[in-house]
This record gives structure tokens, sequence and C-alpha cells, in this order.
């Protein structure tokens, strides 16, 4: 079966699911009053939130956001904890090993793990099918940004990139930065070099505003901050939707049609997204607490007033529940065939070196 006919019914039983989560009082993940009792737990405790990158990128500005409001419904005090190393699974890889007791959680980047999972990365000491996943907080699009020395459209980069090398800025290989240019770079057979030993987005953001490296790719929130300083600007969407940052940017699937040999591989990185930037918890957490985190989390991810906030600082909120997490993880891990998994390790780890 091909990987394009698979995900979208991934994708759009993850939706449904959100969707029936949103609206309906009971779910698979119903709470029960033990997980009401089991609120007081929290009351006093310091909770920590890993962030597997520097201070300053996207994850660390979402922990930050969020924490103080997590802090207001549970009494706990919070601390983030910046654990930066090997594109953020070093943090994950850590979280895995901590007792399931509620106090420690990461502001995970599940694109990054689940690519790390399905490439068999060196050093991965983690199953994502199995954490204990707290809810969604944003699913983000992407964008290349490209300093001035390279064309202004995707077009004209396209043909740049056909003759003349582009330099990607990456943290790691994967890291979602590195794979989403190794997958545009294959698609349209473009010579490339990823760059990678960043320490975050925001170093990365950096090497292409001074002008070290050509290009980023990167999620649209942090890309737009990037953009905005002027020293770097959006060149190409590289997403099903539009984003709201660019919303008169055409996408790459708008504006090409991409050959059916090429397109699977566009597909299968882009769906990923749809597990997005999340909450996550140790695997093997009790019943009655990870129910009262998820009840607590989706309170505040559904708030009108976070998702507001959100807005105005350009960390938007998009919430999707544990169960679709759940499921999308689950789905994606095991769908790939071997084939295709040979040829995403081969792209995503070895090319464009």
């Amino acid at each position: 079966m091909l990987w394009n006919q698979c995900s979208r019914r991934v994708i759009r039983r993850g939706l449904l699911t959100a969707a029936l989560a949103g609206g309906l009082a009971v779910s698979a993940y119903a709470l029960p009053a033990a997980a009401e009792d089991a609120g007081g737990f929290l009351k006093g405790q310091t909770v920590r939130i890993f962030v597997g990158y520097s201070a300053g990128g996207g994850y660390d500005d979402y922990a930050r956001m969020l924490g103080p409001l997590f802090e207001k419904k549970t009494g706990a005090t919070v601390v983030v904890e910046n654990r930066p190393g090997g594109g953020g699974l070093t943090a994950l890889n850590q979280l895995v090993r901590e007792k399931p007791d509620g106090l420690t959680m990461i502001m995970l980047n599940g694109e990054a793990a689940i690519m790390g999972q399905i490439t068999n990365r060196p050093g991965v000491a983690y199953d994502i099918t199995k954490v204990t996943n707290l809810g969604r907080v944003a699913k983000e699009e992407h964008f290349v940004l490209a300093n001035s020395k390279v064309p202004d459209n995707a077009k004209d980069l396209i043909a740049y990139g056909k003759t003349k090398e582009i330099k990607f800025s990456a943290t790691s290989r994967p890291d979602v930065l590195s794979d989403y240019a190794a997958v545009f770079c294959e698609t349209f057979d473009l010579k490339c070099k990823i760059i990678t030993g960043y320490k975050g987005s925001k170093e990365a953001g950096l090497a292409v505003m001074n002008g070290e490296v050509d290009a980023i790719a990167i999620s649209d929130g942090s890309g737009n901050k990037i953009a905005q300083t002027g020293k770097a600007k959006v060149v190409a969407t590289l997403s099903h939707n539009r984003s709201p940052y660019k919303a008169d940017l055409p996408t790459i699937y708008d504006q090409f049609k991409i050959p059916p040999e090429k397109k699977w591989l566009m597909d299968f990185r882009v769906d990923i997204a749809d597990y997005g930037r999340a909450i996550v918890a140790p695997p093997g957490m009790p019943a009655d607490k990870a129910k009262y985190l998820q009840k607590v989390w989706k309170e505040i991810l559904t708030d009108p007033a976070v998702i507001e906030q959100g807005k105005k600082t350009e960390r938007d909120i998009d919430y999707a529940p544990p169960e679709a997490l759940d499921k999308t993880s689950r789905e994606l891990l095991q769908s790939l065939p071997a084939d295709k998994r040979k040829q995403v390790d081969e792209i995503i780890l070895q090319k464009f070196s």
C-alpha cells in the first residue's frame, strides 16, 4: 500500500478522534472520580518540565508560557529545565528513566521523536508508543527560510539549487530541521548540504541571519519570528496547508506537481507533523495521576484566554487529546514498508552531508 494512501487514513482518523474528544462529554479518556481525587498530590510539589533545546527557542517559549498556568491549576511549582543535545532526544531519553510520579514532563518535539525511532537513530532509548501522552500543544506548518544571498521564491530557489549548493542549518540528524531540509532537497533534486551541530532552532536561525548558511527548514511560528528581523525571508511552505503567518504564500503542493515517486516522501514527512509539539510524561504512570494531568492540560490548552495569549505571542495553541497522539504514533511507526523505511534512512541520515 502506498504511503500517501495509508497516511491519509491515519490523519483523518486522528482528526476525527480529536473532534469527538473536544465535542463529547464522554470519551475513551473520560475522567473517573479517582482522577479528580489525585489532584492533591501536586500541591506544594516541584514539577520539572524538560526542554530538549537551549533557552530562547520555540519549545522553551511554550514551556515558560504554560508553566505558570499549570502552577495555578495544580498548586505545584514548575521549573523549566533546558537539556539540549541530540536534536532534543537526549532529554526524552532522560525523561523515560524518571519515576512516573507526575513530577516530571517534557515539552516534546514529537516529530523528532518519531523520526528518531523510525530511523533507528543510535542512542534512542525510548519507545514513543509507550510514553504517557498528556496532550498536543501545537501543530505547525513548516517554512523554508533563506538569507539575501539566494532567491526569494520557491521556483527560483529550486532552479538555483539545481546548479549551486544550498547550505541548511540544523542541530542533528534527525531533528525536524535537518529532515525537512533533506526531504525538500530530495523531492526537487537539489544540490544541498546540511550542517548540523547547532544547539537549537534559535542558533540555527541565527546562522541563516548571519550568513553562515543559506537556509533553514523550520516551524512556521519560529520561522516567522526570524523573518520579522528582516535578515531572512520565507521562501516556501512545506505543508499541505498554508501557514496563518503567511496565508498569501501557496504551499509546495499548490505550486508544483510533484511526481508520485517523490511525493510519497514529502507526504510521509509532512504527515508526522500531526503529532506536533506535545506535553509528555514517563511511561507507566498510574492511571489516576495520568488522567488528572490529562484533564489539567486539556483545561489549559482549550482555554480561550490561553489560546488568545498564544496568538499574541505567535505561539499558537492547537490542542489534540492524548488518545489521538497514541493512535498517530502507533500507526506512523507501524505503517511504513521496509523498502520505504530504507530510503528514509538513507535520505534523512546520510544524504546531503
